[in-house]
């Protein structure tokens, strides 16, 4: 059974309307993983100075215990040189040996002087670690807010998007065959846009002028009219006259 002109373009209206609201579905629903992304990225980037400052911690502490290690075996090597003393038997070898020791004194006291100025900022180090960890703390708890929200907005739009789609499929099954061929064909070229309101004489798909004739063959809607310049299926409105005051 054939359908008539007017309640074709009712279903292309009905159609584009769907298809409106599916393509801006699924932009949404292509944005919100990107949109995740960005916010796993900013708590990544809040774990990462908190590692960052572990690592330096970790760091200093190594240093000084290597420093510790050096003033050690400095301190040994000065006390045996010092039981030396006591068995030279010439000024020579008592000098040198004080030498020695004088040398190990100043190696020893510019390891100290190391190890003061590692504890100084480790000591700085370790104050730094409580606040970055509760930065951290608070980012993943937004984080994690944020991603409830955002799955929860995903699930309830793939819901909607389900409903437009049965229901675009309903609309097609009144369409005829060569209508929804044309329809896609120019949805395809015009990135989404198939049909548009025709508006005083003004195409709304392309905003060119419409010849007079064509603009009262679409008002009058006993054969479904196509813009000549971009090919899209016309339909037209009337807006109500304003009440006049009495």
């Amino acid at each position: 059974m054939s359908v008539s002109p007017k309640l074709q373009l009712q279903q292309l209206i009905r159609l584009q309307n769907l298809d409106d609201e599916i393509g801006e579905h699924k932009k949404l629903l292509a944005e919100i993983p990107v949109q995740l992304d960005a916010g796993r990225s900013e708590l990544e980037a809040k774990k990462k100075i908190l590692s960052i400052a572990k690592e330096e911690i970790d760091t200093l502490q190594k240093n000084r215990k290597a420093i510790e290690s050096e003033v050690q075996e400095g301190n040994d090597h000065m006390a045996k040189a010092k039981t030396k003393l006591t068995a030279v038997k010439t000024n020579k070898e008592y000098t040198a040996i004080l030498t020695e020791v004088d040398a190990i004194k100043k190696k020893v006291a510019g390891l100290e002087d190391q190890e003061l100025e590692i504890m100084e900022v480790l000591e700085e180090k370790q104050k730094e670690i409580p606040e970055i960890e509760k930065k951290c703390k608070e980012e993943d708890a937004h984080f994690q807010e944020y991603k409830t929200k955002k799955d929860g907005e995903l699930s309830r739009m793939k819901q909607e998007l389900d409903v437009f789609i049965a229901k675009r499929e309903g609309v097609m099954g009144q369409l005829e065959k060569v209508i929804i061929q044309r329809y896609e064909k120019i949805a395809q070229s015009r990135e989404g846009r198939a049909v548009a309101l025709l508006q005083e004489n003004i195409c709304q798909g392309c905003f060119q002028q419409i010849l007079p004739q064509m603009v009262i063959d679409v008002k009058v809607g006993e054969k479904i009219q196509q813009c000549s310049n971009c090919l899209c299926f016309l339909y037209w409105e009337e807006i109500p006259e304003a009440a006049t005051p009495k």
